[in-house]
């Protein structure tokens, strides 16, 4: 019997130094850090004489891309970015128009084709690696 006693004693001396240590003040929890902002590229194309003014155009891989095309022609044109269909909808433009819009540059290569109503009329490169940063 007394060692019964003892195995209580023993039992709800621990039980109350759980709940001690359970019910004190934690320490807060830091804050996760804020992601950092995604850097901005400026890209500005004109359509004119029937072809991309720049031909060209290039942004790194991870950035935003804020895009400004403007027709200089004198009729109404597409354009398009092959490969980029799903993120980027640039409307018909009507000559002298303006339109401006952004996307994410996250699919890098190098062979992106500017297609002009239909027709590739010049070419867009993301550049950086394939691979996920930490990874081989």
């Amino acid at each position: 019997m007394k060692r019964y006693l003892v195995l209580l004693a023993v039992t709800l001396v621990a039980a109350g130094a759980l709940s001690a240590v359970a019910r004190r003040p934690r320490r807060p929890t830091p804050d996760a850090p804020e992601a950092a902002p995604v850097p901005v590229v400026a890209l500005a194309v004109a359509i004119e004489d029937g072809r991309l003014v720049p031909e060209i155009t290039s942004a790194p891989k991870g950035h935003e891309v804020r895009l400004t095309v403007e027709n200089r022609e004198g009729r109404s044109v597409t354009l398009a970015l092959a490969g980029y269909e799903d993120r980027l909808a640039i409307p018909p433009l009507a000559p002298g128009a303006r339109w401006s819009g952004a996307f994410a540059a996250d699919r890098p290569g190098e062979d992106f084709a500017w297609l002009l109503d239909g027709r590739p009329a010049g070419r867009f490169a993301v550049q950086g690696s394939h691979l996920i940063e930490g990874h081989r």
